[in-house]
């Protein structure tokens, strides 16, 4: 994937959470030259919250032990509208196993 694709791609999710910020339970436009089906947007979209997961997991060890409900409640209060679309759109069991419940 080059730059152009990255930046289309990032552009699109963001626009679906700018739409989700009313609903976050809504059916998920998904645009067709970006992403193939609802399945591959809501894998983007969780892509995004594990990078951002794992940054933060990250900073915290660096000052020691991390308590890691309190690092995704953080992340959790910070992007609430990724998180309820996360929530609204997959089956809990598919992050529960992984730490990510809010």
């Amino acid at each position: 994937m080059g730059w152009a694709d990255h930046y289309r791609r990032r552009d699109a999710l963001d626009a679906v959470l700018r739409d989700a910020r009313r609903d976050p339970s809504a059916p998920l436009i998904v645009d067709p030259d970006v992403f193939g089906s609802v399945h591959e947007l809501l894998l983007a979209l969780d892509h995004r919250w594990q990078n951002k997961l794992t940054a933060r997991m990250e900073a915290a060890a660096l000052d020691g032990q991390v308590d890691e409900d309190r690092v995704t409640a953080r992340l959790a209060a910070d992007e609430p509208v990724l998180r309820a679309v996360l929530d609204a759109h997959l089956p809990f069991d598919s992050y529960r196993t992984v730490g990510m419940t809010s």
